[in-house]
Order: structure tokens, then C-alpha cells, then sequence
């Protein structure tokens, strides 16, 4: 049986995230649990649930059946699970959502690892737990008279003395000045660290993204033949930030043939009825999307997000499709301001589909052999290298 240092609670469920992350975890001793259940709406879109990685567990049977039956992202920690896991585990790797993340720091007394990937604009993650409403925070009534009055007395601390340096007062962060010895934002990207204010930015912690097997073994696969342009915009008539990106794609570059990808259906969001478009495809499997990624003339990436990126322009480069990108966000900042695919404006953009539809050799080789550079950030070897020199060290210490 292993020590409680190399069990980690993995509360993230990404499906890409999954490929490699808890893979790597496990080939480096570390038991991980993942949880069964999944958050509903956006936050549980592009997750999954496996078992696959419980028969690596050395914790009692008992407790890994009821552990397998919380629902980790959107209810309180019972007293019983809270036993469990601080008995067990000694690590956790959470994802920033709320309530979830909330009632983990109430009730769990190891170390949390807070994965960031970046939000949209200047919002950096100590603002973001202001949007969140206390009425979404359920107070528990499973903590003990001790804690809660240390607690209350952290509370009065952050607020009127903020020795912490701490911008934004709220519950969360009263939770998090109180663990403060105990969590560690873990930023997919060092712009995300840069961006934070004193209290989480002195408690960061890089933990770059890998390129998973399922993206890596499509190298140089892509071929053409399609002359369409492959889209990603998911939940376009169920959430207003998509929608608009939709309306701006259709707008500026809606008059080359086309297909949209991304699941459209998600629970807890309402749905129009009153739409067509034939292009929009909705979820396609992998082995679909991989055909996509191999035959459409090019990709069109919109984001100009300076501290998020999403995972399927990566995909685009690693098959060797042309990706066609806006200037001003993280690829640019990874991969230079001379790449062949950047555009400035939506006029560039258009000059160099029409150029790739029409069979313009020249440019689609200078875009496929420059964004390759882009990659190197999310090799399995870099991102391996970081992890045993940030994290590993830091999980393994004992509390």
C-alpha cells in the first residue's frame, strides 16, 4: 500500500486532460482517483467518466464504492467523505469551479492544487470568485466548533488587517486566505501566474498542458481534399459567448464553404428552436473529427483570449492542417508574430482561406512547417519535465 503523499484526488474529468495527466501521475507511483459523477451544463461538456484507473487503488473497498458516489463539483462534503479523503488522500487536483472548489477547501485538509486555464479578457481568478453568488455557497453543517471559529476569525483577519494582499473580499477568499499554506493555483500557462494579484500569484504554480495520444498520433495525417473550412463553436444557440462568435464567423467569413463542430445539446441550458443551418455538424465522434482534421482545407481559429487556449487548434498543427488564427491571443504569444497563419484582422484572414482553397502550395507549406513551433510548449516531454520540477516536489512533501 502506498503512503497517503502519493494519493491524489484528481476533480477534473477533461476528457484530453485525462489522456495524459493521470497516466503520467500513475507511472510516477501516484494512486489517483477520479470522481463518477460530472457537473451539469458547460463545466461538464467536454468531460468524461472512466473507472479505469480504480483498480490502481489501494484504499479500503468500501470507501472507494462510496467515494464513486459524490458528486464532487456541486454539493457540499459530508462528514463521511471528508473522513475518507483526509484519511486517504493527501493531494488534490481541483478544478477552479465553484461550489465545488468551495466545499473541497472547507472540508479537506490536504493540499489543492487549483488548475487554471485561463479566463477571457483581464479577469484573472481571484476576481473570478466574486462572480461567483453566495447564494450558490451552501454553509455546511458538518464542521467542527473549531473550525468554524478559525473560520471566523481568519475571516475578520483577511478583512480588516488583508496581510494576505488580497483584492477581492468573499467567502471563497476568506476560504482560501484560511488554507493558505495548503493551495497552489496551477496555471496551464505562465500568462495566466502574470496576470494574478499578489495572494494567488505569490501561491502559483506552472503546470503545462500536454498534447494527449489522441491529438499526437495524427501527425501529419492531414491530406486536403475538402475544401471547407473546419470551425469549432460549441452550444451556439444555448449560451450568448458562442453565439456571438457563430454571428462573427458567419459575418466575416461565412461566404467559403464550411462545416461547425461541437456539441450543441448540453443539460441545463435552453435551446432555440427556431434555427437552420446545415452547416453546423453538432458533436462528431473522434473518429469523425480526426477525418475532419485530415481532409478540410484549414482551420479557422477566432480566439484573441491572451490566457486560454482551447485544445483543438493544437490538433489542426499537430495533423498538419493549416490553421488560420487571429492575432493578439496565446498563439501568438507561443508561436511569434511572423506566423503565416496569424492574421491581423478579419480581411487577412479571408485573403489567406481564399489563397489555401485555391490550391496556393506555397503558403500552405510556410504555415504547416512555421506552426509547428507552437507545439513545442505541449510536447509530453517538456510538460513532464515541469511537472517533476514544479509539482512532484510539492505533492511529495509532507504537511
Amino acid at each position: 500500500m502506498v503512503s497517503r503523499q502519493k494519493r491524489i484526488i484528481w476533480i477534473l474529468n477533461h476528457t484530453t486532460l485525462m489522456e495524459w495527466e493521470v497516466p503520467l501521475l500513475i507511472e510516477n507511483g501516484y494512486e489517483v482517483f477520479v470522481p463518477k459523477i460530472l457537473p451539469a451544463g458547460p463545466n461538464g461538456r467536454t468531460a468524461k467518466v472512466t473507472a479505469e484507473y480504480d483498480k490502481y487503488l489501494t484504499i479500503e473497498k468500501t470507501e472507494l464504492e462510496h467515494l464513486n458516489t459524490i458528486n464532487f463539483y456541486e454539493k457540499p462534503i459530508e462528514y463521511q467523505t471528508a473522513d475518507i479523503l483526509n484519511r486517504n488522500f493527501a493531494n488534490c487536483i481541483s478544478a477552479y469551479i465553484f461550489p465545488g472548489l468551495y466545499y473541497l477547501l472547507n472540508s479537506y485538509n490536504g493540499k489543492i492544487f487549483m488548475r487554471a486555464f485561463g479566463h477571457a479578457g483581464t479577469m484573472d481568478y481571484e476576481k473570478a470568485t466574486s462572480t461567483v453568488p453566495n447564494d450558490d455557497l451552501v454553509l455546511q453543517n458538518n464542521l467542527g466548533l473549531k473550525k468554524r471559529m478559525f473560520q471566523m476569525v481568519s475571516k475578520m483577519i483577511n478583512r480588516l488587517l488583508n496581510p494576505a494582499g488580497i483584492v477581492h473580499h468573499n467567502r471563497i477568499m476568506d476560504e482560501m486566505f484560511r488554507r493558505r499554506n495548503d493551495i497552489f493555483l496551477a496555471a496551464a500557462y505562465q500568462e495566466i501566474l502574470d496576470n494574478e494579484n499578489a495572494f494567488l500569484k505569490k501561491r502559483g504554480l506552472f503546470m503545462p498542458l500536454a498534447i494527449p495520444p489522441s491529438i499526437a498520433h495524427l501527425s501529419d495525417k492531414w491530406s486536403g481534399g475538402d475544401n471547407r473550412i473546419l470551425f469549432i463553436c460549441p452550444n451556439i444557440f444555448q449560451i450568448n459567448y458562442y453565439k456571438e462568435i457563430y454571428e462573427s464567423f458567419k459575418k466575416h467569413l461565412g461566404m467559403f464553404p464550411h462545416c461547425i463542430a461541437g456539441r450543441q445539446d448540453i443539460s441545463g441550458a435552453k435551446k432555440e428552436t427556431d434555427w437552420s443551418d446545415n452547416n453546423i455538424l453538432g458533436y462528431v465522434s473522434r473518429v469523425e473529427l480526426n477525418k475532419l482534421l485530415c481532409t478540410c482545407s484549414c482551420m479557422f481559429y477566432h480566439s484573441q483570449e491572451p490566457r486560454h487556449l482551447h485544445y483543438h487548434p493544437l490538433e489542426a498543427i499537430s495533423a498538419g492542417m493549416p490553421l488560420i488564427f487571429m492575432s493578439g491571443g496565446l498563439l501568438e504569444k507561443l508561436g511569434g508574430a511572423n506566423q503565416p497563419g496569424l492574421c491581423r484582422n478579419y480581411q487577412e484572414a479571408k485573403e489567406k482561406i481564399s489563397s489555401i482553397i485555391n490550391g496556393n502550395m506555397s503558403l500552405i507549406h510556410e504555415i504547416k512547417i512555421q506552426q509547428k513551433r507552437i507545439l513545442d510548449c505541449f510536447r509530453p516531454e517538456f510538460c513532464e519535465s515541469v511537472w517533476k520540477k514544479e509539482f512532484f516536489p510539492i505533492s511529495a512533501k509532507v504537511s
